[in-house]
């Protein structure tokens, strides 16, 4: 029997960053409102990361950096200009389009709209301006199928956008085969 994962194989590829619930949520996010956005960027990577040393090959030191950088769910850009709206969505797309002047939302998706996500965010604003520089600071939006007490609060306050949108979660029902 195929797990939820499995069964979503293609979705995950396309957002790598998000657990199949997540999945859901945004493409329910996504046939509201991805027509008000040029184009998006999934799993951005920003921040340092971590370094192991000089003592590891350049290729391996490399691929541990970008796996301890912090990643981005997705970024939805507007006015960016026509000619890299059709760019691949990777790490060095996202950077060129940054540097275009394109206005920058960060997503962050979750099941929950729990505290951990506000710090999650927040903590991806702090890193943006060193990781694409001379750009214009994020807008923060929050997506979600439910929320805990009070976070409404808490996010208008921190000038996190919330938006919930009513997520169908029945395609992850495990489905035996006869």
């Amino acid at each position: 029997m195929a797990t939820p994962a499995q069964r979503m194989e293609a979705d995950r590829h396309k957002f790598p960053g998000m657990a199949p619930r997540e999945v859901i949520i945004f493409r329910a996010w996504l046939a509201l409102h991805q027509t008000e956005y040029d184009r998006f960027d999934y799993n951005v990577r920003v921040g340092n990361g971590t370094d192991p040393g000089e003592q590891y090959p350049a290729i391996y030191r490399q691929q541990y950096i970008e796996n301890t950088q912090k990643r981005i769910d997705a970024i939805g850009w507007k006015n960016v200009p026509e000619n890299l709206r059709a760019l691949p969505a990777n790490d060095e797309s996202a950077g060129r389009v940054a540097n275009s002047g394109a206005s920058p939302t960060i997503i962050e998706v979750k099941d929950r709209a729990t505290a951990s996500c506000m710090s999650q965010i927040l903590t991806y604003k702090a890193l943006w301006p060193f990781t694409f520089l001379h750009t214009p600071p994020p807008k923060l939006l929050l997506v979600t199928n439910r929320v805990a007490a009070d976070m409404p609060l808490v996010l208008d306050a921190s000038g996190i956008t919330l938006e919930i949108v009513p997520a169908d979660f029945s395609s992850l029902a495990n489905n035996p085969r006869p």
